[in-house]
C-alpha cells in the first residue's frame, strides 16, 4: 500500500543475496543435512503480504504451542520466502524474512528457519508429503460450523516453490479442510515418519484463539528490520516534527483505494468526504496539529485532489515517496512496513475497514501502547451505515 509513482519499474532484489539467500541454481551451498523435522507451508498468490503475516502467525502459534507442550521439540516452521505477489510492482527473486523483520526475535517465539538456511544444507530437497489444502463447499452444513478434514479424491494442483528448480515432492495429497489450524497436526499423524512436510493454501486453517495472550506473544515477537525502523524514523524527525515511538504532532490515515473502490465501494468515502472525516477528527478530539500523514495505494491523481482539499482544510499533507535506492534496497513490501511505522506512532489513526494493512497498525499501536480511542477508527462513505471497526485489544 504505496504510492511510488514512476519510481516503480522492474528490479531485482539484489540485497536478498546479503541476506543469505542461496540461490536455486546455485551450486555453492554446504552438503550437510539438516537434523530437525520441517514444516513448510505456502499461501494462495493472490493474498497479499499483511494477510501472509497473519498467516505465519497461526503456523507459529501451533508449532510453539505444542512445543510448550512437551511436544514436536524437533520441529521446526521453515518460513516460505516472499516471491512474486501480485499486488507487488517490482520484479524481485525471492526475498527472505530477515529483509523485513528481525529473525533473532521471531526466533525468540517459534523454532524457525529461513528457506535459504535450509538450502544451504542440501542440493536438493526432497518433500515427503503435501497437502493440497482445499476448503469445503458448505462450511455452514446443517447450519452449524464443524471441525473437519477428509482426504479428497477431486485433483488438485500446486505449483510453487518460491522458484527454486531443486524441490521434490514424494506424495501429493489433496485434503478438504476446515477448522483451526492446531488440527493438522491430525494430518501429520497419518505418516509419523515424515521428516520433510509442507501445506500449500497455509491461508484456510483458522487461529486457534485469536486475541489471545499467546497471539500477542507471537505479535509481539514479529519485530520490523531495523534498517526500515531507522528509515521510517529519520522520515518522522525530519518531516513530521517527532523523534518518539509516540509522536503528538500528526494524523496518520491509511486511505485504501483501488480495488476497494469497485469491490468494496459501500465501505469507502468519495475524496471531498475522505478530507472532511479527517478535519472533523482533529476537531472533535481537540488535536492540536495540522500535519496530515497518509499512506495509500492512489493514483496520483487522487492523491493530488486529496492534497488539494486539506490545504484548502489548512492542513500539511505529508506523503513518503521512497527514493530508488530504498526500492532496489526494500521493495515493495519493505516500504509498506515503514509506512506502517509512521502510522503506527501518530498520535492519531483512521484506517480503512476491513483492510489487513490497517489491522497491523492497529496491532502495532496497541503493541505500542496507544489509547483504543486513538487506534481503531475508520474512513466512514459519504452515506448509509458505518459500522465501527472491532477492538482486538492487547492481552499481556
Amino acid at each position: 500500500m504505496v504510492f511510488i509513482g514512476v519510481l516503480f519499474i522492474n528490479l531485482l532484489f539484489a540485497a536478498a543475496q546479503d541476506s543469505g539467500y542461496c540461490d536455486a541454481s546455485s551450486k555453492s551451498c554446504d552438503l550437510n543435512v539438516d537434523e530437525h523435522k520441517l514444516i513448510f507451508y505456502d499461501v494462495n498468490p493472490p493474498e497479499g503480504f499483511n494477510l501472509r503475516r497473519d498467516v505465519y502467525m497461526r503456523f507459529a502459534i501451533m508449532l510453539a504451542e505444542a512445543q510448550k507442550h512437551g511436544k514436536r521439540k524437533d520441529w521446526q516452521l521453515v518460513l516460505p520466502p516472499w516471491y512474486h505477489l501480485y499486488h507487488w510492482k517490482i520484479s524481485r527473486k525471492p526475498t527472505p524474512w530477515g529483509s523485513f523483520f528481525d529473525l533473532n526475535s521471531l526466533k525468540s517465539y517459534a523454532p524457525v528457519t529461513e528457506m535459504y538456511e535450509v538450502m544451504s544444507r542440501t542440493p536438493k530437497l526432497t518433500i515427503d508429503r503435501l497437502y493440497v489444502l482445499q476448503n469445503f463447499e458448505d462450511a455452514f452444513e446443517g447450519g452449524y460450523f464443524k471441525e473437519k478434514w477428509e482426504i479428497s479424491k477431486d485433483d488438485c494442483y500446486y505449483e510453487g516453490f518460491w522458484g527454486y528448480n531443486n524441490i521434490t515432492v514424494k506424495e501429493k495429497i489433496c485434503v478438504k479442510f476446515q477448522g483451526k489450524i492446531s488440527k493438522l497436526w491430525e494430518l501429520v499423524q497419518l505418516h509419523p515418519k515424515d521428516k520433510k512436510i509442507m501445506f500449500s493454501h497455509g491461508e484456510i486453517p483458522l487461529h486457534d484463539s485469536y486475541g489471545t495472550k499467546s497471539f500477542w506473544d507471537c505479535r509481539w515477537s514479529m519485530k520490523f528490520n531495523n534498517k526500515l525502523i531507522q528509515i521510517a524514523s529519520k522520515y518522522m524527525a525530519d518531516n513530521l516534527s517527532c523523534d518518539t515511538t509516540k509522536c503528538s504532532t500528526y494524523l496518520s490515515v491509511h486511505w485504501r483505494r483501488q480495488d476497494f473502490i469497485y469491490g468494496r465501494k459501500d465501505y469507502v468515502p468519495s475524496i471531498e468526504g475522505t478530507a472532511k472525516q479527517i478535519d472533523k477528527a482533529i476537531i472533535n478530539n481537540n488535536l492540536k496539529i495540522n500535519k496530515i500523514f497518509i499512506a495509500t495505494d492512489a493514483l496520483k491523481s487522487e492523491i493530488e485532489k486529496l492534497e488539494e482539499q486539506l490545504k484548502i482544510l489548512n492542513y500539511k499533507p505529508f506523503l513518503y515517496i521512497p527514493t530508488r535506492k530504498d526500492i532496489e534496497l526494500h521493495g515493495d513490501g519493505g516500504i509498506a512496513i515503514i509506512e506502517q511505522i509512521i502510522c503506527s506512532r501518530s498520535s492519531y489513526f483512521i484506517g480503512t475497514h476491513e483492510s489487513t494493512f490497517t489491522f497491523r497498525i492497529q496491532e502495532e499501536r496497541e503493541i505500542l501502547g496507544f489509547g483504543s480511542e486513538t487506534t481503531f477508527n475508520r474512513l466512514c462513505p459519504d452515506k448509509g451505515k458505518c459500522d465501527k471497526p472491532s477492538k482486538w485489544t492487547i492481552v499481556h
